[in-house]
């Protein structure tokens, strides 16, 4: 249990610091109006976008350079991590 808290923790702390200004503080936003709304997106999914912008592989809404940039600065445990509390921000909606 200790474990689990402390890795929501550490997806709130990087999507505070990182996420909230383009998808809202509860992932609730467009990015600039184009974007797909993320909140309740299921955590495999967000590791899998994450890890495409990481690679350069992804280029959507033509935001790949700043995701990229975003995106290399986090280990697979951090993105695991940010993917897990944005999937639980959509639970706590409903």
């Amino acid at each position: 249990m200790l474990i689990s808290s402390l890795y929501a923790s550490e997806g709130e702390e990087i999507f505070n610091k990182i996420c909230f200004i383009c998808h809202g503080k509860h992932a609730e936003k467009s990015s600039l109006g184009v974007s797909k709304v993320i909140a309740g997106w299921k955590a495999e999914k967000i590791v899998e976008k994450l890890k495409e912008y990481r690679s350069g592989n992804l280029n959507q809404y033509g935001f790949g350079n700043m995701m990229r940039n975003r995106a290399t600065k986090l280990t697979d445990a951090q993105m695991r991590a940010v993917a897990e509390y944005i999937e639980s921000l959509g639970k706590q909606k409903k």
